[in-house]
């Protein structure tokens, strides 16, 4: 267990060291007149949003500390054997041992991140004005997204329970081919089945905006059938858009939020934009890299399971159950160690859909959209260059800016 030491420890170093270091960078950084005019705020803001983000770094923080202890108690301590054992004296008829632990296991993490989440909504977020959740929409949302997952849950583990027992020393591979499957299915369903769960769509009855899309569109040779408004603000004010679609259906999904603040020529270019990413074949890129990246973690981690269990060097012994608990916790720690690479390739591919977007529409246009869209939703306006190159898929405001205003 020696690697799973060395690895909660350095990941609890480096995330806690990276969120305590981005609040002394913002409660520092100096934002000069020249730079508010050119954003269009004042100082009354820039204290505004740095209050906003270094609150949502302390949470994160406390996130991570708990989330360590989690997997202290359950991987380095006795946490699996009371899981077992818990499991073992209520198996019946209906769930087996395995799936019991499974299970049990997603209930507590799911229970033990509401605090956190109940905190966010309605303090952090109620706070700075962008709450619109009702704590009865926030109980049905908990309840439905908890049962949802939960059949998930079952479905994914059962399907690698059979994979690992069908192959011991191939199941890695399979469960790749499995990932792969269910991202392409989540990606066609999500929009007709899983959304429309928590939020209305009805189409887009704005005939200007719809023919200004769909002029847009034509000329960039992509057509969309499918034109929604969201209503997000029954949640939250935080505004936004959405492309979904594959094997041919493409849908724009906007939230009426974001109807709000932008007028039609700003939409024109945020869409342009989003049309850059398919155009550039951002989406396909991605979900390449994300796939071999995923194909080779997988098998490291069967490789890392043969050598921990060979050598009795665990804490428990070997199942379907203990595996795909070691895999739920360990990934996003090796995942961490990845974002540097992600969120560069993301910030490269940002700049190659603005520029797109400059071909079709009026840059002017999508400059005074990312200015609203960040005055709007508290956007941090300086960041430390070390935490931007971990979390940030987008390149900064200044940076986009004088991309856009390049001839």
């Amino acid at each position: 267990m020696s690697f799973i030491i060395f690895l909660v420890i350095i990941y609890s170093i480096c995330k806690l060291t990276l969120d305590i270091y981005q609040m002394r960078f913002i409660s520092s950084a100096y934002v000069s007149d020249g730079e508010m005019n050119k954003l269009g705020i004042d100082k009354e803001f820039v204290d505004r949003s740095n209050c906003y983000n270094i609150e949502k770094l302390k949470i994160s923080m406390v996130s991570t500390v708990i989330g360590i202890s989690v997997i202290y108690f359950i991987l380095l301590s006795s946490g699996l054997d009371m899981l077992n054992d818990y499991s073992s004296t209520i198996t019946n008829n209906i769930f087996d041992k395995e799936l019991l632990m499974i299970i049990i296991f997603y209930l507590t993490i799911t229970l033990i991140n509401l605090p956190i989440n109940c905190y966010k909504t309605f303090v952090l977020e109620e706070r700075f004005d962008f709450n619109k959740t009702s704590k009865k929409l926030f109980i049905r949302d908990f309840i439905v997204s908890t049962i949802l997952s939960l059949f998930i849950v079952i479905l994914l583990f059962k399907s690698f329970e059979y994979l690992y027992h069908m192959s011991t020393d191939f199941w890695w591979f399979y469960v790749w081919l499995l990932f792969i499957f269910v991202n392409l299915l989540t990606a066609y369903i999500f929009p007709t089945l899983i959304a429309p769960i928590f939020n209305k769509f009805k189409k887009l009855d704005d005939n200007k905006l719809t023919d200004s899309i769909n002029e847009l569109t034509a000329k960039t040779e992509f057509p969309i059938e499918d034109l929604y408004v969201m209503d997000g603000s029954k949640r939250s004010s935080h505004s936004n858009a959405y492309f979904t679609g594959v094997f041919g259906k493409k849908r724009i999904v906007f939230f009426d939020t974001l109807l709000d603040i932008l007028d039609k020529n700003e939409i024109r270019s945020v869409l342009a934009h989003e049309i850059g990413h398919y155009k550039e074949k951002h989406v396909l890129k991605s979900t390449l890299l994300l796939s071999l990246l995923s194909l080779i973690f997988l098998f490291v981690f069967y490789t890392f399971l043969s050598i921990a269990f060979t050598n009795n060097i665990s804490l428990y012994s070997i199942s379907p159950s203990s595996i795909a608990i070691m895999f739920i916790l360990i990934s996003p720690m090796i995942s961490f160690f990845l974002m540097p690479l992600l969120s560069s390739y993301s910030r490269k591919n940002e700049f190659e859909a603005d520029n797109y977007a400059k071909v079709f529409t009026d840059s002017k246009d999508l400059v005074s959209s990312l200015l609203k869209l960040y005055r709007g939703n508290l956007s941090l306006i300086k960041s430390s260059k070390l935490y931007s190159m971990f979390y940030y898929s987008h390149p900064s405001v200044f940076d986009r800016i004088n991309n856009l205003e390049k001839k």
